[in-house]
């Protein structure tokens, strides 16, 4: 009897420990969105390896604003998505746009709000295992 609550308390604590020591140190762990959109956002190969190809776009018509148009972005066709300059030249001042970061379940939307402008980006991410993948991009920008 004195073995098996000595077992259970060695694997209790050992699993706080565990669990303390990722709390402690959340910079190496990919599962934490903001972690990972900072290095999705600089590293273009790490960002590459976090796409789920093909990708599907929705974005504004430019001459029919209200018309939702549609492209696949595939592998062959992907550029690195430059999350801090996506915006127009004129709107690329942080000022003017709000960043969202909303949460559900295993999806997490990355979003860019103008204040004052039409900037409306979201950036959908499924979890995969303990990281992340961009599986849509939606540009209502007029």
């Amino acid at each position: 009897m004195k073995n098996y609550l000595l077992l259970k308390i060695i694997i209790f604590v050992g699993g706080s420990l565990a669990f303390l020591s990722s709390c402690n140190n959340p910079k190496t762990d990919l599962s934490d969105f903001n972690v990972f959109i900072e290095k999705f956002k600089k590293d273009s190969t790490f960002q590459s390896q976090h796409i789920s190809f093909p990708v599907m776009e929705y974005y504004s018509d430019e001459d029919f604003p209200l018309d939702i148009l549609e492209r696949m972005i595939s592998k062959d066709n992907y550029t690195f998505i430059d999350l801090e300059n996506d915006v127009p030249k004129e709107l690329r001042n942080k000022n003017l746009y709000d960043v969202h970061i909303t949460h559900s379940k295993d999806t997490v939307y990355y979003q860019k709000f103008g204040k004052n402008s039409s900037i409306n980006i979201t950036y959908k991410f499924q979890r995969v295992q303990k990281t992340y993948h961009l599986t849509q991009i939606e540009d209502l920008t007029d």
